[in-house]
């Protein structure tokens, strides 16, 4: 069975001013998710999943479903969470191993979770394709550090610490920036603190087997357990990788891509992309319409 792209495109976009993941960003009208459904059909995903929030559904039918003809299912992240007949209720989404979690009735194989505002070029879904196809333990796609910085302002990059091409741990840090070509983070005393140019760092572009499902299924009671006591804390991805991997539950490979990754953080690194999706246009990789490939 194909595995399946299950793409992340619930995000508030807060920082963005808007849902970023709608954005229209390539030369003839493209947002971001067009390139990745497109780039991930090609490399032979089959099934496609949407997770979701329920005022995109008709505007994504429309456009998938009717116009382009891609058979994608979608899936709802809703700010309530039942377990065990109690309803809790949050006020935004309740993060990213929670919007996996949402999924598990539509997946049923090896599949491939990406971000729907982030590009991550071709070659990226053909090396998750190429794993999720062949073996049975978990992937993560990684990127060098400095392909992945915004000129507009810090970001947040999920370091990563890798050991024989296994993935050991990420480490989230905050506030990245660029200066003088060193590449810079302030740790919990505010001291500025130096990561190395030849680091690499997640995306969200994992590879996964179903074993995730039953693992949040236990790990997500710990998890409210926590959020009882603070409201603010997320149900984050790289957290559940990470205790799986300390727990011996899984292996993760870690697979380095050289694509050019773009993203849109900030409203001003709208038109740094918009260049960059045109250039890949010019270059004949993308033909005038993504769909026309």
């Amino acid at each position: 069975m194909k595995p399946t792209l299950v793409v992340l495109a619930a995000g508030l976009g807060t920082r963005y001013g808007g849902l970023k993941q709608l954005d229209t960003i390539g030369p003839n009208g493209e947002i971001i998710m067009d390139y990745s459904i497109s780039d991930a059909i090609l490399a032979g995903f089959g099934k496609i999943v949407l997770i979701v929030q329920e005022d995109m559904i008709p505007i994504l039918t429309e456009r998938y479903i009717r116009n382009q003809k891609v058979a994608v299912e979608f899936v709802v992240q809703t700010k309530e969470l039942t377990l065990n007949v109690l309803t809790y209720k949050n006020v935004r989404p309740w993060g990213t191993a929670h919007a996996v979690w949402c999924a598990k009735d539509k997946v049923k194989n090896n599949f491939l979770l990406i971000n729907a505002d982030d590009f991550y070029g071709r070659s990226s879904f053909q090396l998750a394709y190429d794993h999720l196809s062949t073996f049975h333990n978990p992937c993560a796609i990684v990127y060098p550090i400095l392909k992945t910085l915004s000129e507009n302002g810090t970001v947040n990059r999920a370091e990563i610490q890798m050991e024989n091409n296994y993935l050991v741990d990420s480490i989230e840090r905050e506030k990245i920036r660029i200066e003088n070509g060193v590449v810079l983070y302030p740790d919990a005393n505010s001291e500025l603190q130096e990561i190395s140019k030849d680091a690499f760092v997640s995306m969200n572009m994992f590879g996964f087997t179903t074993q995730i499902f039953d693992f949040i299924d236990t790990d997500i009671h710990k998890f409210i357990a926590k959020w009882l006591d603070d409201n603010s804390i997320e149900y984050q991805l790289p957290n559940v990788v990470g205790e799986m991997i300390k727990n011996n539950i899984v292996t993760v490979e870690v697979l380095k891509t050289n694509e050019e990754w773009i993203g849109i953080t900030y409203k001003t690194d709208k038109e740094l992309a918009e260049v960059r999706l045109q250039k890949l246009h010019d270059q004949g990789i993308y033909k005038n319409e993504v769909w026309k490939n």
